[in-house]
C-alpha cells in the first residue's frame, strides 16, 4: 500500500489519521459497532454492554447501552486524479455520535470512567488503528426515572467520533478522439475539410 500525497487544505487531519491506520478500508459500521463495544467493556468492568434495540432481553444490572444515532457527511469528500484505468479512490470524513446510557449503581462514575479513558493515549491509538477518532465528548446527565414506584438509577452522555468513507468512482476511459477541421471562404463554400482521430 503506498500512501498518497495529499494537500492539507483538502482533506482534514482527522480523515488523514483514520486514512492511515484503516490502509483505505471501506466503512462498515458493524466492525465499527464492534470495536466501540470492545471499547466499552473494557473501560466498565464489573458490567454488560449491549447496543440499543436489540431483540434480547434486558441484562442485569448495572449495564450499559449503546446507540449509533446521527451521521453526518463532514465537507466535500477528496477526489483525486483517475488511475490508468479510469478509477477514482473518493474518501470523505464523516462524524457520529455514539449515545451511551447506563442503567444500576453508581451510574456517573461509570460513564466518568469511559469519558476519562477517552484522555488515555491507548485507548486513543487502539480506535484510530480501527479507523476511529475520537472528537469530544458532552455532559453527563442523571436520567434516573420512576419506575413502578421505585427509582431507576440512569444516566447518559453523548460522545462524538470522526470515520473515513472510501468508496471508488469509475469515469471510464476516452479510447479515441475525432477532430472535425472545417474551414469555409468568404461565400461560405467549404474549401478544407479534414478529420483527426487520436491516438
Amino acid at each position: 500500500f503506498t500512501y498518497p500525497v495529499w494537500r492539507w487544505k483538502d482533506i482534514s487531519f482527522t480523515l488523514f489519521l483514520s486514512y492511515m491506520e484503516t490502509g483505505r478500508m471501506p466503512l462498515n459500521f458493524e466492525t465499527i459497532k464492534t470495536n466501540l463495544y470492545a471499547w466499552a467493556l473494557a473501560n466498565c468492568p464489573g458490567c454488560s454492554v449491549i447496543f440499543l434495540n436489540e431483540n434480547a432481553p434486558r441484562p442485569a444490572q448495572p449495564y450499559v447501552t449503546l446507540l449509533l444515532s446521527t451521521l453526518n457527511q463532514i465537507g466535500e469528500d477528496y477526489t483525486p486524479e483517475a488511475d490508468v484505468n479510469g478509477l477514482v479512490d473518493m474518501v470523505g470524513d464523516r462524524e457520529f455520535t455514539l449515545q451511551i446510557q447506563t442503567y444500576g449503581g453508581d451510574c456517573i462514575t461509570r460513564l466518568e470512567d469511559l469519558r476519562n479513558s477517552l484522555q488515555m493515549q491507548t485507548v486513543l491509538d487502539t480506535l484510530r488503528a480501527n479507523g476511529i477518532v475520537f472528537v469530544n465528548h458532552f455532559s453527563i446527565n442523571d436520567t434516573t426515572e420512576l419506575l413502578d414506584s421505585r427509582f431507576e438509577k440512569r444516566a447518559a452522555m453523548d460522545v462524538l467520533f470522526r470515520i473515513g468513507e472510501n468508496y471508488q468512482d469509475n469515469l471510464g476511459l476516452i479510447e479515441t478522439v475525432e477532430v472535425e477541421e472545417i474551414y469555409q471562404d468568404a461565400s461560405g463554400s467549404v474549401v478544407y475539410d479534414h478529420t483527426i482521430t487520436i491516438p
